[in-house]
């Protein structure tokens, strides 16, 4: 199997994991969560011959976009995101950058639907919508690869937070439980912050997902 290559750097002030993804015989790349400083994502692209053909966002909080800009403007591609987070990108106050005196927005040019099959750099990548962190909090698996990211929408032993503006708990467990659970237990997941885990883990250990934490979900 041609495997993916996954790597990992902490970016911005809440130590935020960006992905740079690439196939192993590929040089085409794709980056997720562009958290910050680009300079320091368009280093490791450089200096490791890759070609970045696109920018996945999970979501809109300005921890995982501050890099996006200029990433695409700088690098000529095009920013994904789900359909149902365009409010949020461009809006300094529900994406929270305004909190820190930030004011900063940006415009997708590419808003994905559901169960959307994206093929990109040679990858393909299905779309999962998971409100609940945001209301357009969206996962990336990665067909074939037994690969997911999964924004701030699971971490190891916990879920994202819900109290922000367009959260919501109830919608988290929810969406965790009925889309991401379904998935084959050895799925490894790559989270928005923290370090990975793996699908059959979480549905074993994870306090929030067993329904026994359900109260602690604002």
């Amino acid at each position: 199997m041609n495997e993916l290559q996954i790597k990992t750097i902490v970016l911005g002030m809440v130590q935020t994991n960006c992905y740079i993804i690439h196939l192993q015989d590929s040089k085409e790349a794709i980056v997720i969560d562009p958290a910050d400083h680009a300079d320091t994502i368009i280093s490791y692209l450089s200096g490791n011959g890759l070609v970045c053909k696109a920018i996945l966002l999970t979501h809109g909080h300005f921890d995982h976009i501050m890099g996006a800009a200029e990433l695409s403007n700088t690098l000529g591609v095009k920013i994904y995101a789900g359909e149902m987070e365009a409010d949020l990108l461009e809006d300094p106050n529900l994406n929270c950058s305004a909190q820190f005196r930030m004011e900063y927005g940006i415009t997708a040019n590419a808003l994905l639907r559901d169960q959307e099959i994206l093929a990109l750099a040679g990858v393909s990548i299905k779309v999962i919508h998971t409100p609940g962190h945001t209301g357009g909090s969206v996962c990336y698996y990665i067909v074939g690869q037994s690969v997911l990211f999964s924004g701030d929408t699971l971490f190891r032993d916990a879920v994202g937070r819900t109290d922000l503006p367009t959260g919501n708990g109830r919608m988290l467990v929810e969406a965790i439980r009925e889309k991401l659970m379904i998935l084959d237990d050895e799925i490894k997941v790559y989270p928005g912050h923290g370090p990975s885990t793996t699908i059959g883990y979480e549905r074993d250990n994870n306090y929030f997902i067993s329904g026994n934490g359900d109260a602690l979900i604002l």
